[in-house]
């Protein structure tokens, strides 16, 4: 079912319209503060879910109704119910979606950005999110829950390999996004760990 909504007021994306890529809680993690409840699907097999060009439709359609309703949209932003990065047409969906000429923003946890195609894909986003909730393996499992095919050293460089290559197209933007659970990622030293890193980062 594809599900286009908004466009929403963001406070870093000004009026945003979402765009849900993932059929309901297929993702790498099963965070323990997660909005969508437990995970159903965790996986970190990347893999085929909705077709780009019936997104990408579904969108134009929006963009459409949205112009006629006198509104405006400043990002078009991919935020499933899972993770964006196991979809394997991300890149696709990407590309056709910058064909609308509105900034296209991609919001991940970024626990596949080991990966070179997953690279490929968020380096045609103008706007990419990743989350950092923990730098100590002990804490990123207790907050995280991840999969566990998932190693964080290879997370944590990762995300270094992308920031040093998306640093690179000065017009686009890197964020990091951490939720804070009292008692569980809180303590000063984490939070040193966590500031350290997203530092690191640029």
């Amino acid at each position: 079912m594809l599900e286009i909504f908004g466009p929403v007021p963001s406070r870093r994306l000004g009026q945003s319209l979402g765009i849900n890529t993932i059929p309901p809680k297929h993702c790498t993690y099963a965070c323990i503060y997660c909005q969508l409840g437990n995970a159903l699907h965790m996986s970190t097999q990347i893999r085929e879910f909705l077709s780009p060009k019936e997104l990408s439709e579904a969108v134009k359609q929006r963009l459409e109704e949205v112009k006629r309703e006198g509104k405006r949209v400043d990002y078009l932003t991919i935020v499933p119910d899972g993770e964006p990065t196991l979809d394997k047409n991300l890149k696709e969906l990407i590309l056709r979606l910058k064909e609308f000429l509105i900034p296209v923003a991609v919001i991940t946890n970024g626990t596949l950005v080991g990966r070179q195609e997953v690279r490929e894909a968020l380096l045609e986003a103008d706007w990419v999110s990743v989350k950092v909730d923990a730098i100590s393996l002990d804490i990123w499992k207790r907050i995280d829950r991840p999969h566990k095919d998932l190693d964080l050293e290879v997370i944590k460089s990762g995300l270094l390999h992308f920031a040093s290559q998306y640093k690179e197209r000065p017009t686009h933007l890197l964020m990091t996004e951490s939720m804070l659970v009292e008692g569980v990622n809180t303590s000063s030293e984490e939070l040193e760990r966590m500031a350290k890193f997203i530092n690191s980062l640029s």
